[in-house]
């Protein structure tokens, strides 16, 4: 699929997009690391922003945010949301239209960068995380979500993704974001693996006909019982979110 076409998916799905953040582990999560790795006043850019879940939150909570996404449908989206218009005018997040592989942001512009459910639809999501590392400042950081290899999930999202008409979803190994980590002069502060029951939910009549969600997804409970099993077995994680620290030198 091609840019553009990647664009007029999302723009048509724009509207129906989901705008709360949830309280579901791997939701809760995402919140929490930005939360953890941002405070007041700090610059924000938010990769793959859709229509504004965390760039609303982060500024009602008084963080300066950018939120740059290939979609101007999910941007405008944002715009029409009634967080985004209870804020101040000067405390809106910026929209920004834009590939995450050229960001047009000037080097060492941002305390926080962060990328959700974005970098699986690149091919070139090296390149990516390349840019969300050159537009952090010294000492900022830099967080990831990363689609993982050893997983029912990658096999269904995959599948899912080309019929939609994309070329499928790109996952990495932990060697692999660790070396890019090494090779940008970055430490990796932060590993937390998810998804490794969530699995069994793709499974056809599993999710529709028993409470298995319910048991492994508990509202409030963080981690939940998939996150607790994903730790002790982190190779078979579904997800993992990574935070990297960009060095001072």
């Amino acid at each position: 699929m091609s840019e553009r076409n990647d664009a007029a998916h999302f723009d048509a799905r724009a509207a129906r997009y989901e705008t709360e953040i949830g309280e579901e582990y791997s939701q809760w999560l995402k919140w929490h690391l930005l939360q953890k790795y941002s405070q007041s006043g700090n610059l924000v850019a938010d990769i793959g922003g859709a229509s504004g879940r965390h760039a609303i939150k982060l500024a009602e909570n008084g963080r300066k945010v950018y939120s740059l996404d290939l979609s101007e449908g999910m941007l405008r989206q944002m715009q029409k949301l009634p967080g985004w218009k209870k804020l101040p005018a000067s405390n809106r997040p910026h929209a920004i239209v834009c590939r995450g592989q050229e960001l047009p942001i000037s080097d060492s512009s941002f305390d926080l960068c962060c990328c959700f459910s974005t970098l699986l639809l690149m091919s070139d999501q090296t390149q990516a995380i390349r840019e969300l590392v050159r537009i952090a400042r010294p000492g900022g950081y830099v967080i990831l979500d990363v689609a993982m290899r050893f997983n029912i999930g990658w096999l269904y999202w995959r599948r899912f993704y080309r019929k939609q008409g994309f070329s499928g979803i790109y996952p990495l190994s932990m060697q692999q974001v660790t070396n890019l980590a090494n090779s940008m002069n970055c430490d990796i502060v932060e590993n937390v693996a998810t998804g490794m029951l969530s699995q069994m939910l793709y499974i056809p009549f599993l999710e529709q006909h028993t409470p298995l969600r319910k048991w492994i997804h508990k509202e409030g409970d963080h981690p939940d019982l998939d996150g607790l099993c994903t730790r002790l077995f982190p190779m078979f994680a579904n997800r993992r979110y990574i935070v990297l620290k960009r060095a001072m030198g």
